[in-house]
């Protein structure tokens, strides 16, 4: 047995939990033998926070959080990156995440919707799913499903080389960072293609080594697995929920990403110049996108890759404020302020503690 096949044999055996929601469901038209197991489960449930509807202190968070995911996990603290296989059986429920999702099915299919329009997936489909967009999802078989946790505040930085160029990837990133209309999924069919399914074996490995280098191999191969995707089925993309291929094609979409990828330095007049826009006519094209003039779209960008450096790394407010384009801390520190309420040091307190 390779690698990937005992991986994948790991994959498919059932957890503790799985087998409680497997029997739940399995009794989910017999009343009376699903009363007598919910009462004989009731304490375990209770303890293990099943999301089982008939108890009354079952919750079902709307918003799920690393925490909710990886409350134990070291790398959580230092990796944009995570990966979890879907629990088997869980009931369905409508949900969001306030991170990047990437579904795949390894194995088989599952049950999908997103904001309320049916997206069943199959084997060998790759799901985008952006943060705050509710969804269900449900595996009610033998079916494998990975899922990508990717944390909003530090894509850019951590996969720029990826979206830095031109692509439908890129364009759909961007969207969702900026827009007004932020896009509900885009999906990949990749089908048996093995390199697809390994590099996403590889991922959840690197999960459970979980150790000093973990981190940065994740990163660099959600890297890979995105530019595998890009390279292979890039005219292949199926669109999904309030986006169309005309909206896919706006220019302005190109405007914003050359601006994320250029903060420090465009200006409104550089960026209408390259485009072959009168200065005008950019700027409006800008606020109709995303509700901002040029100068709050900037900023906003710049405060974008200012907290995902105040989290993820230790460096300084001075040196913060320098890689984000300001000249000194105060213009950092004042801007923060005037859009978080708070400090970048009270900032990064906040959220490296809740890493940890």
């Amino acid at each position: 047995m390779n690698k990937m096949e005992s991986i994948i044999k790991e994959l498919e055996q059932y957890t503790e939990k799985e087998i409680v929601y497997k029997k739940y469901w399995e009794l989910r038209n017999d009343n009376v033998k699903r009363k007598e197991f919910l009462n004989e489960i009731e304490a375990y449930a209770r303890e293990k926070h099943l999301l089982i509807f008939e108890y009354p202190f079952a919750s079902y968070p709307e918003i799920l959080t690393e925490r909710d995911f990886y409350p134990n996990l070291s790398i959580a603290k230092h990796s944009n990156v995570n990966v979890v296989r879907h629990l088997r059986y869980t009931p369905i429920f409508h949900h969001s995440h306030t991170f990047f999702t990437v579904l795949y099915v390894l194995k088989g299919h599952c049950e999908h919707t997103v904001a309320d329009k049916n997206v069943p997936m199959k084997q060998g489909d790759v799901f985008f799913l952006p943060p705050y967009v509710k969804q269900t999802i449900g595996v009610f078989d033998d079916s494998i499903v990975l899922n990508i946790h990717i944390r909003r505040d530090t894509f850019d930085d951590y996969f720029f080389n990826v979206l830095r160029n031109e692509n439908k990837l890129s364009d759909f990133f961007i969207g969702c960072l900026y827009s007004q209309n932020p896009m509900q999924g885009l999906m990949f069919h990749t089908g048996d293609d093995e390199e697809i399914r390994d590099l996403y074996l590889n991922l959840y490995r690197e999960t459970k080594i979980d150790d000093m280098y973990s981190w940065r191999i994740l990163d660099n191969i959600t890297s890979i697995l995105f530019s595998k995707l890009l390279r292979g089925y890039s005219d292949q993309i199926e669109l999904v929920g309030n986006v169309n291929q005309e909206e896919m094609n706006d220019p302005c979409l190109r405007i914003l990403s050359y601006i994320n990828n250029n903060y420090r330095t465009a200006t409104l007049e550089n960026v209408a110049d390259k485009f072959h826009y009168s200065v005008p006519y950019c700027s409006n094209m800008i606020r109709e996108k995303t509700g901002m003039g040029f100068v709050a779209f900037v900023r906003k960008v710049r405060m974008n890759h200012a907290t995902a450096l105040l989290t993820n790394t230790n460096r300084s407010i001075a040196e913060i404020g320098e890689a984000v384009g300001y000249e000194n801390p105060e213009s950092l520190i004042r801007a923060f302020k005037k859009m978080y309420n708070m400090t970048p040091s009270a900032y990064r307190k906040i959220n490296q503690s809740h890493s940890s």
